[in-house]
């Protein structure tokens, strides 16, 4: 969304509706640095400014911006469980926050008013316009080496200093853009640790809560656009660090690639992780080791779903019979849609159907023809029974 500006129009505005030249001038001259930034940014001054392009009551965005309450409705959801981990290890949660609705509409206006506009680093492909996972693996087509990481608790290791810098380096005010910063993390719960040494009121061994800076919620619609720009200048780095050695690199969230089309060995391979690894904790990010996967030449080698080990990215086998299954089920006259959804587990018919929808389109970006005869198959899908 273009935020046109005009000195001229915005002085006889001001002039008219009574302001000082002084207090003119001191914000023609905040929204000179956010205009050189970029010019389809919108201009913002205060946070009663931001407030008012929001539509929402800035006595709100205040109590936020002070931390005077948590307005997220929190919830847990269990992850994913990892493909070589014991089946004895439990398996963790993910953390979801969802804003309190004045909120979501602050932060929505911020993502497609400030942070939509600028674009991530070139290896970045996640949350971003005109990029997806299948753009990604097509630069690791025809790999012999891949090595694949993962970060861990990638959305709360963004800190709430990180994001205060991304709206600075966009041209916002120091005060606004803390503010900002604030609206858009959120505070962790306190948790009381015992000190190593001595504690904050010089006692040792005893309790005390230790200050937590705020960090990106999970949910919040401004997180992954404010994620990737965070990790700009760690993109930037790994990608020349890929680069001294031969290999691509892409990041997709929180899941890093590295592969290369030429001879390579295991020591050099796992040398780049650790260099990796190394820069990760740099950015104060921490390295999911449990998740790394290295493929050498022979081995299977699938990225974000994809097998990129040919000339072009392809399906799994295990993706087309899981959809193909579907298919199956959903057209046979002695199963139907409601008979499959219950064998699958699913909470609803439009759940369902919305998820293999998902999973064809999916399809389409990797091999449009195997998927039109999909999308054939599931147009006539009768849902009703």
């Amino acid at each position: 969304m273009n935020h046109p500006w005009s000195p001229q129009h915005f002085r006889t505005g001001a002039r008219a509706a009574g302001r000082s030249d002084a207090v003119i001038a001191a914000a023609a001259s905040a929204a000179l640095p956010i205009k050189r930034a970029h010019p389809d940014l919108p201009v913002i001054l205060t946070l009663h400014h931001l407030a008012h392009l929001a539509g929402v009551s800035a006595e709100q965005l205040q109590q936020v911006a002070f931390r005077k309450e948590d307005s997220y409705r929190v919830f847990r959801v269990r992850k994913r469980g990892l493909p070589n981990s014991h089946p004895a290890l439990p398996r963790g949660y993910r953390t979801i926050c969802v804003p309190h609705p004045f909120l979501m509409r602050t932060q929505r206006w911020i993502a497609q008013n400030i942070l939509n506009p600028i674009s991530p680093h070139p290896a970045s492909f996640a949350f971003a316009p005109e990029r997806d996972l299948v753009g990604a693996a097509r630069l690791h087509h025809g790999a012999k080496w891949l090595l694949k990481m993962d970060v861990r608790h990638f959305f709360e290791s963004i800190s709430e200093r990180q994001v205060y810098w991304v709206f600075r380096v966009l041209g916002y005010g120091a005060l606004v853009s803390f503010q900002m910063a604030r609206i858009c993390t959120r505070l962790p719960k306190h948790r009381r640790v015992r000190s190593a040494g001595l504690s904050g009121r010089g006692r040792p061994g005893l309790p005390y809560p230790r200050h937590h800076e705020g960090h990106l919620p999970q949910g919040a619609p401004t997180s992954p656009m404010l994620a990737n720009l965070a990790m700009r200048t760690l993109d930037r780095r790994l990608t020349a660090l890929a680069e001294q050695g031969g290999w691509t690199y892409t990041r997709y969230a929180d899941d890093l690639a590295f592969s290369r089309r030429d001879r390579s060995s295991r020591a050099t391979a796992m040398h780049l992780a650790k260099q990796v690894e190394r820069e990760l904790e740099l950015a104060g990010l921490v390295h999911h080791r449990q998740k790394m996967v290295l493929a050498p030449p022979g081995a299977r080698k699938v990225l974000l779903g994809v097998l990129v080990d040919s000339e072009r990215p392809r399906l799994t086998h295990a993706f087309r019979n899981n959809v193909e299954t579907h298919l199956f089920a959903l057209t046979s006259k002695k199963i139907g849609a409601a008979a499959h959804r219950h064998k699958r587990g699913f909470s609803s018919t439009i759940g369902m159907r919305r998820h293999i929808e998902g999973l064809i389109a999916f399809a389409h970006q990797v091999d449009p023809t195997y998927a039109a005869n999909l999308y054939a198959q599931f147009n006539t899908v009768d849902w009703s029974r």
